[in-house]
């Protein structure tokens, strides 16, 4: 597995991920300007209420989004470290890990992979060991087999 790509990959998802909220909110904006044309009183200021509501909802989103992506503007994806920290890709016995940013499970050039965070529970197990070391997570001892 190349670190590069996966770098790329994961930046594509979360870029991906901040167009759909932009779409998202231009659409809840959208919904705010028609309802506001069309209705009258109680039904009207509730619609209102809740087209707001989402919208804050949505533009929370999308500043999580944003600092996500800071996040991986500041990984020099060709650093490889000699143990593991923010922007190491690893190979355990229970999967690749890339410690970046928390948005799940990723497919980068035909390999599952989990991207997380330092602070995930199984990153802060991981942060600071080296290959060969292992850890243990939830009752399952983890090898630690190479690291990119």
């Amino acid at each position: 597995m190349d670190k590069t790509s996966v770098h790329a990959s994961v930046v594509q998802e979360v870029t991906r991920r901040m167009i759909q909220l932009n779409e998202l909110l231009q659409d809840a904006f959208d919904a705010t300007a028609n309802e506001s044309k069309s209705s009258a009183g109680d039904k009207h200021e509730t619609s209102r209420a809740m087209a707001q509501l989402e919208q804050e909802k949505i533009g929370g989103q999308l500043i999580e989004m944003t600092k996500l992506h800071a996040i991986l503007q500041r990984i020099d994806p060709t650093f490889v470290s000699d143990s593991i920290q923010l922007g190491s890709l690893v190979e355990t016995s229970s999967g690749w890990f890339y410690l970046s940013v928390g948005i799940g499970i990723l497919n980068s050039s035909g390999n599952t992979l989990f991207c997380i965070t330092p602070n995930a529970p199984v990153g802060k197990l991981l942060v600071g060991k080296k290959v060969q070391d292992s850890i243990e997570f939830n009752g399952k001892p983890t090898r630690i087999i190479q690291l990119l």
